[in-house]
């Protein structure tokens, strides 16, 4: 019975609603990580150990591993 009034109360209050509204407020007012890339750069880490490259074998066939770094 006690769940029922619960659910009751929820529906009737939008709790979905409200929960989304206030996470949406608490990110809105959070500072913006975006860089703008070519003119900002980030700094790197000093655990970076370098940048992915297409490999190939020997015979010139690409090595695939579905990174999609080719598209």
């Amino acid at each position: 019975m006690i769940n029922k009034v619960k659910k009751l109360v929820n529906d009737f209050s939008l709790g979905e609603l409200r929960t989304g509204l206030k996470v949406t407020s608490k990110e809105f007012v959070n500072k913006k990580i975006t860089v703008q890339f070519p003119e900002e750069r980030t700094p790197i880490s000093p655990r970076f150990r370098g940048l992915h490259a297409l490999r190939r074998y020997p015979n010139g066939e690409e090595r695939c591993i579905a990174c999609k770094l080719c598209e």
